[in-house]
């Protein structure tokens, strides 16, 4: 799904679920999205202008791309992200 398609389902109100997942392939940030459709339920993950899965390098960057289209909150699964940082 590109960013105008979810726009479009942001005004509709269509939007039921936003759930970002780590990606240890993409070593980065995913965003699926959940929403409604006359079929059902569908899921789709967020795409580039020109194809392909958009990644995020960190978890500010995806906030900062949501919140400048209008979402505020959303899911996130950390399943597979190791501690890689120094400990404190």
């Amino acid at each position: 799904m590109k960013i105008p398609k979810l726009q479009v389902l942001i005004e509709a109100g269509a939007v039921r679920k936003v759930e970002v997942l780590h990606e240890t392939a993409a070593t980065g940030w995913t965003v699926q999205i959940t929403y409604a459709s006359r079929q059902g339920e569908r899921c789709e993950i967020l795409e580039r202008q020109r194809g392909g899965v958009r990644g995020f390098a960190t978890l500010d960057a995806v906030a900062r791309c949501l919140a400048g289209l209008g979402l505020t909150a959303f899911r996130v699964n950390a399943a597979g992200l190791t501690g890689e940082d120094e400990p404190l």
